[in-house]
């Protein structure tokens, strides 16, 4: 048996999907599970290489048979619901709570059943459990999430807190800042930008004078890695960040001029004004004090390397596109 078993949940997710390939490249057996619905673009190039599980963290029975046969020495725990719909916002709340609660608690409960449980659980957390704050957010500092998908983390947070003393292995969450690289659905920001300016079109901004910390998911997967090769003690909590929180205003600027986009091409959205700008930006002291890791890629190179690998795709599909037309 390998003296080193990958079970990584939210598997073909967008940092899941990097994380998995980032572990075959270090030798790693990896064991992926994703939901029975979860499309596979991209672990396809890797499928051959992996252990794929369809099955969903809140069926307990099946759960249990598959971590029993696993037998994982590092848990990477990533399934999340980013973008939970409903109503109204008291029931996206709830829904937000209740996806996490239901995908993180079966999980700790079953991998501490295991005859031999493992070395590590490295869950993904989010910089959203923060919410907007004037200065850099460090872990021992106020949490006062202002989204739904902030407060549903928060509360798995909390519940794996009160649960730590009783568990057979230590569980970490990384409280990651927002990530973007190649890969990343049109859904958000950064994406949906690099394809409208490389389809020239102009992209419109509802809050540009908002600040986030972004980082490569590169570096974002390196900090997962470096957790889990760690294994900190007394650290329940450790942000992954870049500390770092440019205008996104400045960011969508400096990525129209990287693929030449005309000057216009960033706009107000009707309405930016009147929304309060907020920021959002992690204090990483700790991971580099507990871990020696820090993000490496700067945000121009990030981009620089997330538009290369877009045009690329984007290249592929018109081959693709054109062979299809030829044999049609």
């Amino acid at each position: 048996m390998p003296s080193s078993v990958s079970f990584v949940t939210g598997a073909a997710g967008f940092v899941g999907a990097h994380l998995v390939r980032r572990l075959l490249e270090r030798g790693r057996q990896v064991h992926a599970l994703v939901r029975p619905s979860t499309r596979l673009e991209r672990l396809a190039p890797v499928l051959d290489r992996i252990t794929l599980h369809r099955l969903d963290l809140a069926d307990r029975p099946a759960l249990e048979a598959c971590l029993k046969e696993v037998s994982p020495t590092h848990v990477y725990h990533l399934a999340a619901d980013t973008r939970p719909r409903a109503a109204s916002p008291i029931e996206a709340v709830d829904t937000a709570i209740h996806s996490s609660l239901t995908t993180t608690l079966p999980l700790v409960q079953a991998l501490a059943s295991l005859p031999v449980p493992p070395r590590i659980v490295v869950r993904a957390g989010t910089l959203a459990e923060y919410g907007p704050t004037d200065v850099p957010s460090r872990e021992d500092g106020p949490v006062r999430p202002a989204t739904p998908y902030g407060a549903g983390m928060l509360a798995a947070t909390a519940a794996l807190d009160v649960l730590a003393a009783s568990l057979p292995f230590p569980v970490v969450t990384a409280r990651l800042a927002l990530c973007y690289g190649p890969g990343q659905s049109r859904a958000f920001l950064l994406a949906e930008a690099i394809d409208a300016f490389l389809d020239e079109r102009p992209i419109a901004l509802l809050a540009p004078d908002d600040r986030r910390d972004l980082m490569h998911v590169d570096d974002a997967v390196a900090g997962l890695m470096r957790i889990a090769d760690i294994v900190p003690a007394n650290c329940p909590v450790i942000n992954i960040g870049s500390g770092h929180a440019p205008r996104m205003a400045d960011v969508l600027d400096t990525l129209r001029a990287l693929i030449g986009a005309p000057e216009d091409f960033v706009r107000p959205a009707s309405g930016a004004s009147r929304r309060p700008a907020t920021e959002l930006r992690t204090c990483p002291e700790l991971a580099w004090h507990r871990l020696g890791w820090r993000c490496e890629i700067g945000l121009e190179e990030g981009l620089v390397q997330t538009i290369a690998s877009q045009r690329r795709t984007r290249a592929a599909r018109r081959a693709e596109a054109l062979l299809a037309e030829t044999w049609s």
